[in-house]
């Protein structure tokens, strides 16, 4: 890491403008870096709203990459499989609580205005929110009604038509 600086503090007497992973370096706790504190990075970068987000988003596509075999990997054990196709709200729900009740998550599905609502609410952190938008990605890709996800600390909910 110190490598990393050294070089970070060469560049910016020569160039004033920093790379990503420099940026990082000078993030006072880079060896326990979270998502969030990656935001601490725009105020370093030229251009702080796109250089920080893009960092972000990449980290997090990293993760949710990562995280994947082991979603798939559940829902097979759940008799989940991934190559069933779930048609309905009810089938999604049923799969995401049986999962969610394995990891001490509480799963909340209720209709408003045509549209459905499931929620998962957990203690996970970070780490169980890309878990769970890795899981309703696996679930909902085959649903064929458009949905989004929104996140919030420790719950994630997807909002699908019906």
């Amino acid at each position: 890491m110190r490598s990393l600086k050294n070089l970070s503090k060469n560049q910016e007497l020569s160039k004033n403008s920093l790379s990503e992973f420099e940026n990082i370096a000078h993030l006072s706790n880079a060896d326990l870096i979270t998502i969030d504190a990656l935001d601490c990075a725009t105020t370093l970068s030229n251009n702080p709203v796109v250089g920080g987000r893009k960092m972000k988003d990449l980290l997090e596509q990293k993760m949710l990459l990562a995280i994947e075999p082991y979603v798939l990997a559940m829902l097979e054990e759940s008799k989940a499989s991934s190559d069933l196709q779930y048609r309905n709200v009810e089938q999604i729900n049923s799969v995401l609580q049986k999962i969610a009740s394995q990891m001490s998550a509480q799963t909340i599905c209720y209709f408003r205005a045509g549209k459905a609502y499931l929620r998962i609410s957990h203690e996970l952190g970070d780490i169980g929110n890309l878990f769970f938008k890795s899981l309703f990605y696996n679930v909902l890709k085959d649903f064929g009604k458009s949905y989004h996800l929104q996140t919030q600390e420790n719950a994630i909910c997807a909002i699908c038509r019906v």
